[in-house]
């Protein structure tokens, strides 16, 4: 299912979004980066909270694996 939403941009961001062709393909995969992201850290800070220790990413892995490794255990 898909939501059509209405944003109004700063020029730069708005020219910089259409180059990148589906408008809205770009917009979600972005945004489900963020969101998976924000998942992350509260999952790092409950875990920190309850004195567990962990390392989110494996030595030498760039943040870009390092997210859709983790999107991958997460199912998304």
């Amino acid at each position: 299912m898909t939501v059509d939403v209405t944003m109004s941009l700063p020029d730069d961001v708005a020219t910089f979004v259409k180059a990148k062709g589906d408008v809205s393909a770009y917009t979600a995969r972005v945004l489900r980066r963020q969101m998976l992201a924000e998942a992350l850290e509260k999952s790092a800070r409950v875990r920190g909270e309850a004195g567990i220790a962990t390392a989110s990413s494996e030595a030498g892995e760039s943040e870009d694996d390092t997210l859709g490794r983790w999107g991958e255990v997460a199912g998304r």
